[in-house]
């Protein structure tokens, strides 16, 4: 398959889940998730390098990866493709969301809440379109080496990060909290996929990791700032500590709630809601 038929193929798959659905508020029809966008990126991407080296050396670049799964020396970075998707909250999800300014409306949280649940069912659909080309694959998500790590310069940090890939696959870029700005707009989760095939990979538009960002482009934003009822977002950047503590005294708060899967996170997302960045690229303002 090109690249044009690979990326509308499992572009698909996401439409294609039982469980990308709002049926326990009683809307079997409606999609938690939007159709999504679509990134390719070399698995030789010097970035890559730049964030082993940048984040720490726990970090796994795509062969590291890759070669978890195939025991084949003979395979090299630039063999490799990684394969992003990104996902959007529905307008109707974001609509609810921005009325919102102490906690995330309850689209919100049942679609972060049931979020593994739904990108297990889409991996293993996209797994399947794969199998099906003869391509080979691995899926960061589902191996076990997939784990939080302590970065000295970062603190918190993942050994493969989605965002991160994102950017590579050309995406788009971060924003001051430390959200991932999309054509699409911030209010975004990710999935991604390393391939045992070459795709031509896509161009990024940015190539600073924080050039969509009003606040980092003019100072002219920082609406993430006073959306933040943890108190995690500065000028300074995202305090992670300060929001994981929130977000774990949120998840305990509403775990009780019989639509709420107890012990998973649900997540907050009031930074990415009714800010410039919401629904696409920001365009700066004369404020």
């Amino acid at each position: 398959m090109n690249k044009k038929e690979i990326a509308a193929l499992l572009g698909e798959q996401m439409e294609r889940c039982e469980s990308n659905s709002f049926a326990m508020l009683g809307r079997k029809e409606e999609r938690m998730w939007a159709k999504p966008l679509v990134g390719f990126a070399s698995g030789n991407d010097p970035l890559f390098q730049f964030f082993k080296e940048d984040i720490g050396g726990f970090y796994m670049k795509p062969l590291e990866i890759f070669r978890t799964g195939y025991d084949d020396p003979e395979v090299k970075a630039e063999d490799l493709t990684v394969i992003t998707l990104a996902f959007s909250h529905t307008a109707e999800t974001k609509k609810e969301q921005a009325l919102q300014d102490k906690e995330p409306c309850m689209r919100w949280m049942l679609s972060r809440n049931t979020w593994k649940t739904v990108s297990g069912e889409l991996y293993r659909r996209i797994g399947d379109v794969l199998d099906g080309q003869g391509i080979r694959y691995v899926i960061p998500d589902l191996m076990p080496e997939m784990k939080v790590m302590k970065s000295e310069k970062y603190g918190k940090a993942a050994v493969w990060s989605q965002r991160h890939a994102a950017f590579v696959c050309g995406l788009g870029a971060f924003g001051l909290s430390e959200g991932f700005i999309t054509g699409q707009g911030v209010a975004m989760r990710f999935a991604s996929v390393i391939v045992g095939q070459v795709f031509e990979p896509d161009k990024r538009e940015c190539e600073k990791h924080q050039e969509l960002c009003l606040f980092y482009r003019d100072g002219s934003c920082g609406d993430c700032i006073k959306r933040c009822p943890a108190g995690a977002i500065t000028k300074k950047g995202h305090d992670k500590e300060k929001c994981f503590n929130y977000l774990d005294k949120l998840t305990e708060k509403h775990g009780q709630n019989p639509l709420i899967t107890a012990g998973v996170e649900v997540g907050c997302g009031l930074c990415q809601s009714a800010v410039p960045c919401a629904d696409g690229r920001p365009v700066a303002t004369s404020r």
